[in-house]
């Protein structure tokens, strides 16, 4: 299902709003809380402590800013990762028209939490990077990387988690935030100059691809489809308050993060990309960070590491003779580039070896060690890795072919 774009300006913008179908970008998005029927609407959103999230920052159209400043400028929201990159959303530096990508010179960036603050810092963009795999219709890869004409050392970064962090900060009920300076209304615009902050829970796979609904505080949310939402790529995550408003990103958050943790151990699992209205009964869907380690270390943001978590393995026998293993690399914030399996004969000794490397992306391969003794148990372990080094080995699986 191809979304609806809405990169605007405030209120104008020659980033024009192009209507392609019946999903909501959120390009232009706020922490809204909505009414079902019947009830008043609210406020998702509350103010953000500027220190606590100081690397937040602001992405503005520069002529606009030269006109009228950055409150009206502002259109989407950045993380910065290192004193010269910052991490964006795709669509944010793609017309949604013609899909031409933006001269980095028409771009500033925007360091303080309060867009009418005359001391708001901007600076240059020096260039930025898409992923190649970014796909306007479909949202798939929403992601970019953002370089700064001169280095910021004055306000804190923040990275992604790595290692088990990964799984544990992106399980489903996990509680997160999501913070920009986007539409608080879910009807008429309503703008914060200053940067808002939304408590929001991390969906189960199953409501962002599967179908499946999910409830927050007694508010019961539709999901997506896997023809809408990958959950591979993708993260779902809605919020709801006591009274059974929904918190959500809208129009203006674009790009921004979804953050899990609190002070230094704070860490960034998604990127605003895409929903269907605002604070709807869908949750709003997200760039999985985590699921991004390649195109992240190809793009400076992340540190080329040796994986840190073992694969796993999964074991079988097409033939009597032949043994299939299927390796899988957790995702732990690294690069894959190959994978080696060995197998023990446990009666006699001999082993058995084969290796294989995944797909650009992909962190599933399988190989087949060819030769083994029919009914004669084996031991088989795997390690996977790359220029910077070898994952641990992996737990032996028993298996008899």
């Amino acid at each position: 299902m191809a979304p609806y774009r809405g990169d605007v300006l405030r209120a104008h913008s020659h980033l024009a709003s192009t209507l392609v179908g019946g999903l909501l970008a959120f390009t232009g998005a706020g922490l809204v809380g909505s009414a079902q029927a019947g009830q008043p609407t609210v406020v998702g959103g509350q103010g953000a402590d500027s220190g606590e999230f100081g690397f937040v920052a602001s992405v503005l159209d520069a002529e606009r800013y030269r006109q009228a400043g950055a409150f009206q400028a502002q259109y989407c929201v950045a993380s910065l990762t290192s004193p010269t990159t910052l991490i964006t959303a795709a669509h944010c530096l793609i017309d949604q028209g013609n899909g031409q990508a933006l001269d980095p010179q028409d771009l500033l960036i925007g360091f303080g939490s309060n867009l009418r603050s005359p001391n708001l810092r901007t600076i240059a963009v020096a260039d930025y990077r898409v992923h190649p795999d970014y796909r306007i219709k479909t949202s798939s890869q929403d992601l970019a990387v953002l370089y700064l004409a001169q280095p910021v050392l004055d306000y804190p970064t923040i990275a992604p988690p790595l290692g088990a962090d990964v799984a544990a900060f992106t399980a489903p009920g996990t509680s997160a935030q999501v913070v920009g300076w986007g539409n608080t209304r879910t009807r008429g615009d309503r703008f914060p100059p200053d940067l808002q902050v939304g408590n929001v829970e991390v969906f189960p796979a199953a409501a962002c691809g599967g179908g499946k609904g999910y409830a927050v505080n007694n508010v019961s949310f539709d999901g997506f489809t896997r023809r809408q939402a990958n959950p591979r790529t993708m993260l779902c995550a809605a919020g709801a308050n006591p009274a059974g408003g929904v918190i959500d990103a809208c129009q203006g958050d674009s790009g921004g993060p979804l953050t899990v943790g609190s002070g230094d151990a704070r860490r960034l699992i998604g990127v605003v990309s895409w929903g269907q209205k605002c604070a709807s009964l869908m949750p709003g869907v997200y760039t999985r960070i985590t699921a991004e380690s390649d195109f992240l270390i190809d793009a400076g943001v992340l540190a080329d590491r040796a994986p840190i978590l073992p694969p796993r393995l999964d074991v079988s026998a097409p033939t009597s003779t032949r043994v299939r293993v299927k390796v899988t690399a957790p995702q732990d914030g690294t690069r894959v580039d190959a994978f080696a399996v060995t197998a023990t004969n446990t009666a006699t000794g001999e082993t058995f070896s084969c290796t294989s490397a995944p797909r650009p992306g992909k962190r599933t391969r399988a190989c087949f060690l060819d030769g083994v003794a029919p009914g004669v148990p084996l031991s088989i372990e795997a390690i996977s890795g790359n220029d910077a080094g070898n994952s641990p080995v992996s737990q032996p699986v028993q298996f008899t072919p």
